[in-house]
C-alpha cells in the first residue's frame, strides 16, 4: 500500500500571486493617486479662500469710489490672488454683492468657484472633475470722525499754515461721502466747530480747510477744539449692533498754551480764554466767542488793555487786577498767571480730554505739520506706542510729523 501523498501545483499557485498582486497595485495605485488628487483640491481650496478674502476686503476698501467699481477692483483681486493652476478644468469665477445686516452695517458677500480636474481618480466619470467653493464677508465700520485744526499764529511761523488747507483735501478725500459721517473743528484764541457733524461732508470740509488760507493767528487753544471734537463725536447715536468706530484727527505743531476759566470781573464771574504765547512771560486774556485779545499781563505785575486791533497799552482799570491767578487742574491749586503754569495746564488738559475719548472707545490720531512740532505732546495725545506714557488699555491711536511739508526742496518735490 501506498503511503497517502500530496503534491502542490506550484505553476498555478504563482498565476494566482500574479493576479493578486496586479490586483494590489492597482489598488495601491488608486490610493496613492487619490492622495495626490485630494492634494490637488486643498491647494485649489487655500488659493481660493485666499483669492475670496482679497477681493472682499479690496472691495470694501474701494467702497467710496461707488459698488459698481469697488465691485470690479474686488474681481481683479480675486483673479490677481488665484493664478491658474494646472488642474483648473475652467477658469475661476466670482460672485460679491453688496448689501447690508440685520444691524444695518454695510457687508460684501464673495462666493469664488473653481472646477478641478483629477487625474488618477478621475478614470471613474464621476469624479473627472471636482467643484471647490470658498465664500467671505467683509464689514465695514461706519465712520464718525472729527478733523481739529489748528489755525494758531504759531503755524505761520514754521510752515503748518501752507501745509494745513491741501493736506486736509488730500485726507478727507480718502472716505466715504456717503456712509461716514464728519466734522471739521478749528482753534486759535478761540475754538469753533466750522462744519457740524453731517454726511454727505468731504466738499463743505475742503471748503472750510481751503477758507483757513492767510486767517492764522491767535494763540493756541488746543484744548477747546478737542473738546468740540468729542462732543462733536458723541452727537452721533449707536444703535445696538451698529458697528461705528469713531475718531478725533487733530492737525497742529501740537504747541497748546491757551485755557479756558471763569475768572472775576470787578466781582462779576465772566468767562475767559487765558494764555496765549509761547514765549517769554505775557499772559493774554481773549474772548472766548470771537478769540479777540481784552487785557494782557506781563507776569510780573503790569496789566494792558487791548482794543480789536491788537493794541495793548497800559492800564490801571484792568477787572482782573484783583483775580490772584486761576485753579489749576494739574493740582487743583490757585496758581498765579505765569506764561509757564498755564501752558503746562493747556497740555495737560488736552491729554485729559484725550483720554476721556478713548475712555468711550474713541481713537485719537495726531498729525504734526510744520518744521517746529512738539512731538512728545502729539505722541501722548494720541497714545501712541512710541509715547513714554503709552496706556495697552486704551485704544491705540498714532502720532505722524511732516516736518518737511510743503517741501521748500526742488528735489523732494519731485519725489
Amino acid at each position: 500500500m501506498r503511503p497517502f501523498s500530496h503534491k502542490r501545483d506550484r505553476k498555478n499557485e504563482r498565476g494566482q500571486v500574479t493576479v493578486l498582486f496586479a490586483l494590489a497595485l492597482v489598488l495601491l495605485l488608486l490610493f496613492i493617486g487619490s492622495a495626490i488628487d485630494i492634494g490637488d483640491l486643498y491647494v485649489a481650496k487655500a488659493k481660493l479662500s485666499k483669492a475670496v478674502d482679497a477681493a472682499v476686503l479690496t472691495g470694501m476698501k474701494n467702497l467710496p469710489q461707488g459698488q459698481a467699481t469697488a465691485l470690479v477692483l474686488a474681481s481683479n483681486a480675486f483673479n490677481a490672488n488665484y493664478p491658474s493652476l494646472p488642474m483648473d478644468a475652467s477658469a475661476p469665477t466670482l460672485a460679491a454683492s453688496f448689501g447690508t445686516d440685520a444691524s444695518n452695517n454695510i457687508v460684501i458677500n464673495a462666493t469664488g468657484t473653481a472646477t478641478i480636474r483629477t487625474y488618477f481618480i478621475g478614470i471613474l466619470p464621476q469624479f473627472a472633475t471636482f467643484v471647490v467653493r470658498d465664500s467671505a464677508q467683509s464689514t465695514r465700520s461706519k465712520l464718525v470722525m472729527s478733523l481739529v485744526l489748528d489755525r494758531s499764529g504759531s503755524m505761520n511761523g514754521n510752515d503748518g499754515a501752507a501745509a494745513l488747507p491741501p493736506a486736509v483735501g488730500s485726507f478727507i478725500s480718502d472716505f466715504d461721502d456717503n456712509l461716514d459721517e464728519a466734522a471739521m473743528m478749528s482753534f486759535a484764541s478761540d475754538a469753533t466747530i466750522d462744519v457740524p457733524m453731517a454726511t454727505p461732508f468731504i466738499k463743505n470740509i475742503t471748503n472750510a480747510a481751503n477758507a483757513l488760507k492767510g486767517n492764522f493767528g491767535g494763540g493756541t487753544f488746543g484744548v477747546g477744539g478737542l473738546v468740540n471734537a468729542k462732543a462733536q463725536n458723541d452727537s452721533v447715536p449707536v444703535t445696538g449692533g451698529q458697528n461705528v468706530t469713531k475718531v478725533a484727527v487733530y492737525f497742529t505743531d501740537g504747541w497748546a498754551n491757551i485755557i479756558q476759566g471763569t475768572l472775576s470781573c470787578n466781582g462779576t464771574p465772566t468767562v475767559y480764554n487765558f494764555g496765549g504765547y509761547d514765549s517769554g512771560t505775557d499772559v493774554g486774556f481773549f474772548n472766548p466767542t470771537t478769540g479777540v485779545q481784552i487785557y494782557r499781563y506781563d507776569g510780573v505785575g503790569s496789566w494792558y488793555a487791548c482794543d480789536p486791533t491788537g493794541k495793548c497799552s497800559p492800564t490801571n482799570s484792568s477787572c482782573l487786577r484783583n483775580d490772584a491767578g486761576f485753579i489749576s487742574q494739574i493740582n487743583g491749586q490757585l496758581e498765579p498767571f505765569t506764561r509757564t503754569n498755564v501752558t503746562n495746564d493747556a497740555t495737560y488738559q488736552a491729554i485729559q480730554v484725550t483720554n476721556a475719548m478713548r475712555a468711550e472707545g474713541m481713537y485719537v490720531y495726531s498729525i504734526g505739520l510744520g518744521n517746529q512740532i512738539n512731538q512728545t505732546f502729539l505722541q501722548e495725545v494720541a497714545n501712541d506706542p512710541s509715547s513714554q506714557t503709552y496706556d495697552p488699555t486704551q485704544p491705540q491711536g498714532l502720532a505722524v510729523f511732516a516736518p518737511d511739508c510743503p517741501s521748500n526742496r526742488s528735489e523732494e518735490r519731485r519725489v
